[in-house]
């Protein structure tokens, strides 16, 4: 019994030392830039200077505009094609889709639009804006744009797009009663209510149909949720009442940020984190290497484990920063072999390839059938 007894601290340490073991190497982007997703090769979208960028690690490239000042990137694809907004020689904003090294004007349908959202095949989900200021959610394909309704009441926004041109997004229910997550698939639009709150919203779907949004799960606290066979699912949060999900890869991990029990809002930085094998773990206690750097939100996951963040000091410094994943290798007995998957050395991995002029895809994206009650 004693020996029993003495075994359970030790068990606890090691349990306590495999959680706080370093995870990830940080690679800092440049001043002042701010990231929206991440794809396979480790590059991420966003924007620096009011421009639409991609950064791959190593340099930025500027998208462009489409005659006027400006423009951010938002969605990136697995094959290298790009979404968000850019202005016009008129002023106006307008959703762009970027491949073969140029961005396309894919119509505004009110008086500005956004892309969210990019799947391999160029479809393009996103939010546009009436005359009167209201969001309209839109799915962009086979060249065309076209508003896909909503859950009641006339305000919607897309936020997120797989292979398969499934949409999700938040909408106001009948008489602007409260805000709900929705997912988009086959023409219908469904409801996927909350975690026990009066609200939700969805972040970004994956190819396999899991969902990652935010749900209220009373009045005042909201977590993280991960939507999967059917079901959503309370991923809990760092113990404060803010917590948000922002992307997901195919295996459900999942990211964004929440903030701590004692954490005063307006006054206090949120915490990026990572939520993987049942648990949520802070970025900021795993990553080395930060100094006075606070990972604040994490906005994309690659299937490779990299991470797309935003850090900020206490002066004021802020910009996207990407997390590459520490290997730990067997062969050297569990201490770090490989950052980021590229080799064995231990040195940070290769610069990812340069952007491709990618056309779009001429097949057809898989259809699923309609979600159940619609017809």
């Amino acid at each position: 019994m004693r020996c029993r007894l003495l075994l359970l601290p030790l068990l606890y340490c090691l349990h306590a030392c495999a959680l706080a073991q370093t995870a990830y190497t940080v690679v800092f982007g440049p001043e002042n830039s701010a990231p929206s997703a991440i794809d396979p090769a480790g590059r991420i979208a966003g924007q620096l200077g009011g421009r639409a960028i991609v950064w791959d690690g190593s340099t930025v490239r500027d998208l462009g505009t489409l005659g006027g000042g400006g423009g951010s990137a938002r969605g990136l694809s697995r094959n290298g094609l790009v979404t968000g907004a850019a202005d016009r020689t008129d002023g106006s904003s307008v959703a762009f889709l970027y491949a073969g090294g140029a961005l396309r004007d894919i119509g505004r349908l009110g008086v500005s639009s956004e892309g969210a959202g990019v799947n391999t095949h160029g479809q393009v989900a996103g939010t546009w804006v009436d005359a009167g200021g209201e969001n309209h959610a839109f799915l962009y394909s086979d060249g065309r744009a076209r508003d896909i309704g909503n859950l009641g009441a006339n305000s919607a926004r897309a936020t997120g797009i797989n292979a398969a041109g499934d949409v999700v997004g938040s909408s106001f229910i009948a008489g602007f009663a409260a805000v709900r997550a929705f997912l988009y698939r086959g023409g219908c639009m469904r409801d996927l209510g909350t975690l026990g709150g009066p609200a939700s919203s969805a972040a970004a779907i994956n190819d396999a149909g899991q969902i990652a949004g935010t749900s209220f799960i009373n009045d005042d606290v909201q977590h993280a949720f991960l939507y999967t066979g059917g079901l959503m699912r309370d991923i809990g949060s760092l113990g404060g009442a803010s917590t948000e999900a922002r992307a997901l890869n195919r295996s459900g991990h999942v990211v964004g940020y929440s903030t701590y029990p004692a954490s005063e809002p307006g006054s206090d930085f949120s915490h990026a984190f990572v939520y993987r094998d049942g648990a949520m773990r802070d970025l900021n206690r795993i990553t080395e290497r930060l100094g006075i750097w606070t990972l604040l939100d994490a906005v994309g996951i690659n299937d490779a484990g990299q991470i797309a963040a935003s850090a900020c000091t206490e002066f004021g410094d802020c910009r996207a920063v990407r997390l590459d994943p520490i290997r730990q290798c067997p062969a050297r007995g569990g201490r770090p072999c490989t950052r980021g998957g590229d080799s064995g050395s231990g040195a940070p991995a290769a610069l990812a390839p340069p952007m491709p002029a990618t056309t779009l895809a001429v097949t057809a994206p898989a259809r699923r059938p309609p979600a159940h009650g619609c017809r």
